[in-house]
């Protein structure tokens, strides 16, 4: 009984279209510009506002993947992030209700990676399977941590070359929303039938049956082309052309730590050499094109053979990157405020010198040099305001006396740098 009542539901239901799309790496937007995503989207919607005219919609079954590349947890989140996504773009975009979607974010496309090397040719793609089919997502030591797996083992086989060629080959096809299917009730197939041949569609309609409970039918994404036995260490290219400049970087910053190599050269701002002053900046990268910077130096000693130097100053800088990829490289713009005091003693022996409190404001202007995502240069320089309270003084053993005060205005160059910088950050999962 239960048997007939399963085949008579679905012998209710008739898959009337489907459309696979594909997200960019690291992403769950839908993107119409990527691949045929525009042809697939524009087709499968219209097919839908169709079908929703003669109230023939049953339901629409959206299943979602991510690449192995990355966490787990990560990938999981895409999958379902991407689910949400497409079905939102297509409740805009029809008007259908939402409650006849079903998501099933699906993770890792282990099935369709799978169809795909054993469609293929590759010399390595029988050691790559019996990986898939044999060693589980995860192997955990006796502390439950994970210390091995399937993604792993396929980045161990052979050095690293065929997860390379798939990285560049496969994984494109994978991260996609798979069979997002639409389903008619069966009273209602022939009258669109005829609405189809009065004005044909460009696909032929799909024949496939919706189950009733879990879908399970297993996606089989396959290639372009057949792929040819891998005889080099290189990957081969991509078949897709991807827009690159939109791409979520594999590494973003948070946190970058630096130090100006010019003050510790003893160059400052003025261009004249005095002694090395220590400092340390730190850069929080909070928004895509937005960072915020904090510096400080502090020098309290004698130099030259009797000369005395001391100063301590602070600042902080907000700064805007031209290029807004997340990157946090080339050229940045910035404003910035600083606060603090100096001594300066021109004979050690006579102690007479200048002190005081300074303040200053102004515009910043530079550059970053990658070398590594962790490592990499800063060139940049500050000008604007600068206001300091100069107390000159002349020493009598034993007390200082205040010969007069004045201000100082100055505008202009108030500050250059030369730095090293190390960037702390996360790597993206794909």
């Amino acid at each position: 009984m239960a048997c007939a009542l399963t085949a008579l539901a679905v012998q209710a239901q008739v898959a009337q279209d489907s459309a696979k799309v594909y997200y960019r790496r690291g992403y769950s937007q839908v993107d119409p510009a990527l691949r045929n995503n525009r042809a697939e989207l524009d087709r499968f919607t219209e097919a839908i506002k169709r079908a929703a005219a003669h109230d023939a919609v049953e339901g629409i079954v959206i299943r979602s993947y991510a690449s192995p590349d990355g966490t787990n947890r990560a990938n999981e989140r895409l999958a379902r992030l991407r689910a949400e996504n497409l079905k939102k773009y297509i409740v805009e975009a029809t008007g259908v209700d939402g409650s006849l979607i079903e998501q099933h974010p699906d993770g890792i496309a282990w099935d369709g990676l799978r169809a795909m090397l054993e469609a293929s040719v590759l010399e390595w793609k029988e050691e790559a399977i019996a990986i898939l089919d044999t060693v589980p997502v995860f192997i955990y030591d006796e502390r439950g941590i994970p210390i091995d797996g399937r993604n792993k083992r396929l980045m161990d086989l052979r050095g690293g070359r065929p997860y390379n060629y798939m990285l560049e080959v496969y994984f494109p096809d994978l991260r996609s929303s798979v069979a997002a299917t639409l389903f008619i009730k069966e009273e209602k197939a022939e009258e669109l039938k005829e609405e189809e041949k009065a004005t044909p569609a460009p696909t032929p309609a799909v024949t496939e049956e919706k189950p009733v409970t879990t879908v399970e039918e297993e996606i089989t994404p396959e290639p372009e082309e057949t792929a040819e036995a891998d005889t080099t260490s290189k990957p081969l290219p991509v078949p897709e052309e991807e827009e690159e400049e939109e791409e979520k970087p594999d590494f973003t910053p948070i946190i970058g730590i630096k130090t100006n190599l010019l003050y510790w050269a003893t160059i400052m701002p003025d261009f004249h050499s005095y002694t090395f002053v220590p400092n340390l900046e730190v850069e929080w990268y909070f928004a895509k094109r937005w960072s915020l910077s904090a510096q400080g130096n502090f020098a309290l000693w004698d130099y030259n053979g009797g000369d005395w130097f001391g100063v301590s100053s602070w600042s902080i800088e907000p700064r805007w990157w031209i290029w807004g990829d997340s990157k946090f490289r080339w050229i940045y713009l910035g404003v910035y405020g600083q606060v603090g005091d100096y001594d300066v003693q021109n004979d050690r022996v006579d102690r007479d010198g200048n002190t005081g409190k300074m303040w200053g404001a102004g515009l910043s202007v530079g550059a970053v040099i990658p070398f590594t995502q962790h490592w990499g240069c800063e060139i940049g320089i500050r000008a604007g305001y600068r206001n300091a309270i100069v107390r000159a003084y002349s020493y009598e053993a034993p007390d200082y006396f205040l010969d007069y005060q004045t201000t100082d205005n100055h505008w202009g160059v108030t500050g250059i740098k030369a730095s090293i910088y190390y960037r702390i950050g996360k790597n993206n999962n794909k």
